[in-house]
């Protein structure tokens, strides 16, 4: 952002520079050579042209100076000489026609022009051909059509369900939260209270949909998932309402009182052993848990739970992160592993020394 905030006063820098290393050269120029250079300049000072036409004056002012390095312009000029510094330029010189230009859409509703343009098909009865052309170019870019109307309306981000006003007041402590669910999970976990029978949110997934939001916590209480109650529900039955809801999902919680903090630091560590969860009778969520091989380097993102830790992959560090076995919950299953294999004697060697001593 620093550099394209410079951008607009580089014409002026460049100008300046030009004419310090003009001003440096000890040498006479030739009048043909010195007519070169006044050109140069007023056309460095002409606001019409762009960026990349300025750089390319400076680079011919440049070479003039590079067999001598004159100044270090070996340096500036391979700096200015670079392709990305270039194509830099020239997105920037597009963007400044583009903001000048002030382009808007002939129309915000081509989709729709287009479907009535197909409608209208029996004005030219007596012409086949123009009625086969006319489908064929107007069926094909309908998603292009759609996408024009999206920016022409700036219909950008997904409407949101307005939110009830029948609150009553004794509900003032309950917390509205709407997320934006696509095909991707909520990334989160619920449980039932073992005392109350309240469904809580067991935890939040690190990287998941609901730790992004930064709305939901380990903790909460749901009330009502889509105006639906989940009292007296199973959290598999709640599991269901949230796996059929596509779109905007509204949660009605009760905020924990004191919401978790994760101040334990990130670490790094291989494994010893493999896991699946599609073999672990005991994880939370099979979906939520994250296989790995012996010999995978894991990064432990949260250690809040004592038998379920947070990790992921190193080589898959900007996915969602999954559920493992913590550290004391894998010995104890390698424990009860070796526990239950069943008892295989081993042949001891006969003594090769005689009784009869």
């Amino acid at each position: 952002m620093l550099f394209v905030n410079l951008l607009p006063s580089s014409e002026f820098l460049l100008k300046a520079w030009a004419e310090r290393m003009i001003q440096s050269d000890k040498g006479a120029d030739s009048p043909d050579k010195k007519d070169e250079k006044d050109k140069a300049l007023s056309a460095a000072a002409n606001p019409e042209n762009g960026i990349s036409q300025i750089l390319r004056l400076v680079l011919q002012e440049l070479n003039l100076f590079y067999s001598r390095d004159v100044n270090g312009v070996c340096l500036l000029y391979d700096l200015l000489h670079s392709p990305w510094l270039r194509a830099l330029l020239k997105v920037y010189d597009s963007l400044q026609e583009f903001k000048e230009k002030k382009l808007v859409p002939a129309a915000p509703h081509a989709q729709a022009l287009s479907s009535e343009v197909r409608l209208s098909h029996h004005l030219l009865d007596g012409c086949v051909l123009c009625v086969t052309l006319i489908h064929l170019f107007l069926l094909c870019p309908q998603a292009l059509l759609s996408a024009h109307d999206t920016v022409a309306q700036k219909d950008f981000e997904p409407l949101l369900p307005p939110l009830p006003d029948n609150i009553p007041e004794s509900e003032e402590a309950m917390r509205i939260v709407c997320l934006v669910k696509n095909q991707q999970p909520l990334g989160a976990t619920i449980k039932r209270h073992e005392m109350t029978g309240d469904i809580l949110v067991a935890r939040v997934i690190h990287g998941g949909l609901a730790d992004r939001s930064g709305l939901l916590y380990a903790g909460d209480k749901l009330v009502e998932v889509n105006g639906v109650s989940v009292e007296g529900l199973d959290p598999e039955q709640v599991i269901h309402i949230l796996a059929m809801s596509r779109g905007t999902i509204m949660f009605k919680v009760v905020p924990v009182s004191d919401p978790p903090v994760n101040s334990q630091k990130m670490m790094y560590v291989r494994a010893m052993t493999e896991y699946w969860p599609q073999e672990d009778p005991a994880i939370p969520c099979i979906d939520a848990g994250l296989p790995f091989q012996k010999g995978d380097i894991l990064q432990i993102v949260d250690q809040n739970d004592a038998l379920w830790w947070q990790a992921r992959k190193i080589s898959d560090l900007g996915t969602c992160a999954g559920l493992i076995p913590s550290n004391h919950l894998l010995k104890r299953k390698q424990r009860e592993f070796w526990w239950s294999q069943p008892y295989q004697p081993h042949n001891h060697l006969q003594s090769t020394i005689s009784e009869e001593l």
